[in-house]
């Protein structure tokens, strides 16, 4: 899936929100992700982040109309009933919250599928969180993603080694400030595809300096969606000399 993580940078304005669902909904993008955050992340100058439930339950109505999917990245697991009721499609654990057992228990017991954010976790750590779910281990894909804006901490052949050692479903994560590394992931066949997008109402969104621009969202997601029939397959051909 290509997925667009809206997060926070609706910035907690319903009207901004919505204007970031009709948007991705155009571009023909798979999924599309918002933040609920625990419960003491809202107190505050950040109370404003909390968009109301029935901001939720419009978005979800709207984008399943389109055959799209509605993901929730999670923190707070008293919303996850919330989240069942309304219809959510998929969930995303942040990387803090990879340990919190808490929320894996019930994030299982809804049996969707779920993506685990490695952004902050080496693979010991990884390990241990594969040990908790490992008999729930096909409902979870690991994210790998760097929570850095330098490129040169991307390193996108973490993919294949995710793969390789744990024998999962491995997606990527963009956190790198040039938007074209999204292409280059594309090289290491990551089953799905997860980044920010912001809009123009601000200047500096909660994820600013890495989330792709809604106005270069359509040839972005277009170019994900083509890019890919070029990697092939390990064979090599004889070609006819078109000269």
């Amino acid at each position: 899936m290509i997925i667009c993580e809206v997060g926070l940078n609706h910035m907690g304005s319903v009207k901004y929100a919505n204007e970031y669902v009709d948007k991705i909904i155009k571009t023909g993008a798979d999924g599309i992700i918002f933040h609920i955050r625990e419960s003491l992340f809202y107190k505050n100058n950040t109370k404003k982040f909390l968009l109301p439930d029935n901001f939720y339950l419009n978005a979800i109505k709207k984008i399943h109309a389109n055959n799209q999917k509605f993901g929730i990245s999670i923190s707070d697991p008293t919303k996850i009933n919330f989240c069942e009721k309304i219809g959510v499609d998929f969930y995303k654990i942040f990387a803090k919250d990879i340990m919190k057992k808490e929320l894996l228990t019930k994030i299982i017991k809804t049996k969707k599928k779920t993506f685990v954010s490695t952004g902050m976790s080496d693979l010991y750590e990884i390990k241990k969180f594969v040990n908790l779910i490992k008999n729930n281990k096909k409902k979870f894909t690991l994210i790998h993603t760097q929570l850095d804006y330098d490129i040169h901490v991307t390193n996108l052949k973490a993919i294949n080694l995710l793969k390789k050692k744990f024998n999962m479903s491995v997606a990527y994560g963009n956190h790198a400030s040039n938007p074209n590394v999204l292409y280059l992931a594309l090289a290491f066949e990551p089953t799905d595809l997860l980044f920010y997008v912001k809009g123009n109402k601000i200047k500096k969104h909660i994820d600013e300096p890495h989330a792709v621009s809604l106005s270069a969202l359509n040839a972005t997601i277009q170019n994900l969606k083509e890019l890919p029939k070029s990697i092939g397959k390990e064979i090599k051909l004889k070609m006819n000399n078109r000269t």
